[in-house]
């Protein structure tokens, strides 16, 4: 894979695979770093974007490798022109473009429309896992324009509350909590009083909400890059 050792903007893809390979790195990195304590001070939030970022470059590149490899026109761009995906019945250039429901849409479209071409290529079997749809609508669902992990939502700040870890309950109901968690002998608990002491605010580390969807992103993002791999070794020759 000597491509990942030269300048971006000399790269079949335009450099979108290593970029998107540069972030998932740093994803995988991070999240090392909190594996045990769990995220404390949000710290799951760039992660998650990171993951999020690399598939939508990932599939990016996948386009962009297809059409180069494969001579397909963006319509009426060249295979070496301004990438775009079709959608919504039209061509749509990449950087109006940030939806993974919509980029994956396209990359499966071509993957079955070239399936001659794809098993001619013996050695990886380009099927992609049932699961991957699924996934990719809940990466959709949470974030379609790749804004939910890295601004707060000035419009409706409840849209916000499943990011934060922490969150506010009485204190008796705090208190409450805390005697029922056996198997959790710390707790994080924030009591906040006015300059008389008089108690005003009260809240708990409830955890990551989106852990869940956190593993998908994960996931997803191996994949991809896995596929990434298998584009560049075995289509590009590893260009």
């Amino acid at each position: 894979m000597h491509y990942m050792l030269t300048p971006l903007q000399t790269h079949l893809d335009f450099g979108f695979g290593a970029t998107a390979e540069a972030f998932k790195e740093a994803a995988d990195r991070l999240e090392s770093q909190i594996s045990g304590r769990g995220s404390i001070f949000n710290e799951h939030l760039p992660i998650n974007y990171l993951w999020r970022h690399s598939i939508e470059l990932f599939l990016k590149s996948s386009i962009v490798i297809i059409h180069r490899k494969l001579s397909l026109s963006y319509g009426a761009q060249p295979p070496s022109g301004m990438p775009h995906a079709f959608w919504g019945g039209k061509w749509v250039p990449f950087h109006k473009l940030h939806s993974v429901k919509s980029l994956w849409s396209y990359v499966s479209t071509l993957f079955r429309d070239h399936k001659a071409f794809f098993d001619s290529v013996k050695r990886v079997d380009w099927t992609f896992p049932p699961e991957v749809d699924q996934w990719i609508e809940d990466i959709e669902t949470h974030d379609p324009k790749s804004t939910f992990y890295r601004y707060p939502d000035t419009a409706d700040s409840s849209k916000d509350a499943p990011k934060a870890v922490m969150s506010q309950a009485t204190p008796e109901a705090i208190i409450e909590r805390a005697e029922a968690g056996e198997d959790e002998p710390k707790q994080l608990i924030l009591l906040v009083e006015n300059s008389e002491g008089t108690l005003t605010n009260s809240f708990y580390y409830a955890g990551d909400s989106l852990a869940g969807l956190a593993q998908t992103l994960k996931k997803c993002a191996a994949l991809f890059f896995g596929n990434h791999v298998a584009l560049r070794s075995e289509v590009c020759g590893g260009s």
